[in-house]
């Protein structure tokens, strides 16, 4: 039986990426709401400083792409108890048509900026003997998509990630899962909205029939780092509406 200590992350400080909009930012109201010690951080210092005051949390500008960024951050975070590596970017279109800088800049934001942010909270972790990591993964990383091949990449590689990490630390107490959402309403998916016929093509995918919203990623974000789900190891969840899997 679920009971309501399994969500209290009071006094557990709880560090969310990508924290000034969509996902992070209802990540951080949800956590906010089991009275977790917020620390929220983006590349937009403008939209995080504004979360951070309605919340009442620690705040942090950083570039996730940048590796000195990501280590100071790290620093500055302390000690973490729930680390949400949330943060990432989309540059989508033609294989063909994608620039240098497109593919670095996915590769280094989505997935060696989460590896480096995982691998320098996590140290922390082990030494403790406790902490959970939660990153951000996709439904195309099991789902191969037109225009999406590098995005769809780095985030395969962060499930990936995921596996490896948790075979290392969870002998030292440390959780580390991830949540792969499908089509979900935040601006990245703005254009679907725009384009009715478009938009009526990609609910037919959908066996839900219906995209996914922030709140309850944020809410199956919870619960991943919650104790209600201490014997979930290594795992992406996936939560697309049944696109990949039906």
């Amino acid at each position: 039986m679920l009971e309501s200590s399994d969500f209290d992350f009071s006094g557990r400080r709880v560090l969310v990426t990508g924290a000034a909009s969509g996902l992070g930012k209802a990540m951080a109201e949800a956590f906010a709401g089991h009275g977790a010690e917020l620390v929220l951080a983006d590349v937009n210092e403008a939209g995080v400083r504004d979360v951070a005051g309605t919340l009442g949390a620690a705040w942090q500008a950083y570039d996730q792409a940048d590796v000195a960024s990501v280590l100071a951050l790290a620093e500055a975070a302390g000690a973490v108890d729930v680390l949400c590596n949330n943060a990432g970017i989309a540059r989508l279109g033609p294989l063909l048509e994608q620039t240098p800088d497109d593919i670095q800049a996915l590769i280094a934001t989505n997935f060696a900026g989460p590896v480096q942010l995982a691998v320098a909270v996590g140290r922390g972790m082990v030494a403790r003997g406790r902490g959970v990591i939660v990153s951000t993964s996709s439904q195309l990383a099991f789902w191969g998509s037109a225009e999406r091949g590098v995005y769809a990449a780095t985030k395969a590689g962060i499930s990936q990630f995921t596996r490896a990490a948790a075979a290392e630390w969870a002998p030292h107490g440390v959780r580390v899962v991830a949540l792969a959402p499908g089509r979900t309403l935040t601006a990245i998916n703005q254009y679907l909205k725009d384009d009715p016929a478009q938009y009526a093509a990609s609910l037919k995918m959908i066996p839900a029939g219906r995209l996914g919203n922030v709140e309850e990623m944020a809410k199956l974000t919870v619960f991943l780092a919650s104790d209600a789900a201490s014997y979930v190891v290594g795992e992406t969840l996936i939560a697309d509406g049944g696109f990949v899997l039906l």
